[in-house]
């Protein structure tokens, strides 16, 4: 029962370790304060040092880029359909990406998301745009989140392992093999949801649907028998 209870513990201490890690810094917080207070006088009989200006400063950690999803429908006027389909399917692999899906006037390409912007330039030229959407979704906390989830849940098997080689009860064993199928369960579903992320962030999606334009039929003549007919006026009988 001890072994369970200390299963139970290491758990929860994983699951917490960031409320925890909150907690250690407010109790460092308040000893610097502290020892602060106490070097105010031997502060105040030392002259201060020149201040360092800010262009001679380093630069402690730089500013993490967000995460952004990048997403697009497009619908386009053209007067062939089929060439744009396949000059769209073109596009994507020239631009280094691919086609994901596509139907007889519909086509879904993956694109990488720096080239986002370079391909709704190529697709404008294709035809007349007539509607379009354009998506930029920030998922940074939530990948951030996932992340986290991911590296407490595997530091928790570790946990498992190293109980598991101490174990020796058979329903302890038992007990801890549970618990390390659940957590083995937990792991892929985190894997599998940051890996479909990380391509989401990677490739940006553009589904375009084209729509075919009317041409414009041409005039309707009469073709005389004789070319001669023409002058004698039976040409101009004909169109009525």
């Amino acid at each position: 029962m001890r072994t369970l209870v200390a299963v139970a513990a290491m758990g929860l201490a994983i699951l917490w370790c960031g409320c925890s890690a909150m907690q250690s810094w407010e109790v460092v917080s308040q000893d610097r304060a502290s020892q602060a207070d106490q070097s105010v006088d031997v502060e105040a009989e030392n002259p201060a040092a020149p201040p360092i200006p800010v262009d001679d400063m380093p630069m402690l950690s730089a500013v993490q880029p967000r995460k952004v999803v990048y997403t697009g429908a497009l619908k386009i006027a053209t007067a062939d359909v089929d060439q744009a389909v396949i000059q769209t399917k073109k596009l994507a692999e020239q631009l280094g990406g691919y086609m994901q899906q596509m139907t007889a006037e519909t086509i879904v390409i993956r694109v990488p998301a720096a080239a986002f912007d370079q391909a709704l330039i190529r697709l404008g030229q294709m035809g007349t745009v007539i509607a379009k959407q354009l998506t930029a979704r920030d998922v940074t906390e939530q990948y951030e989140d996932l992340d986290i989830r991911l590296r407490n849940a595997k530091a928790l098997l570790t946990k498992f392992h190293g109980l598991l080689q101490k174990t020796e009860d058979v329903k302890q064993v038992l007990a801890v093999e549970r618990e390390m199928a659940r957590v083995r369960t937990e792991i892929e579903k985190l894997q599998g949801r940051l890996n479909r992320m990380k391509s989401q962030l990677a490739y940006a999606t553009l589904s375009v649907a084209f729509i075919r334009t009317e041409r414009t039929p041409p005039e309707f003549q009469v073709r005389l028998p004789f070319w001669w007919l023409g002058r004698l006026g039976l040409d101009v009988l004909m169109e009525f």
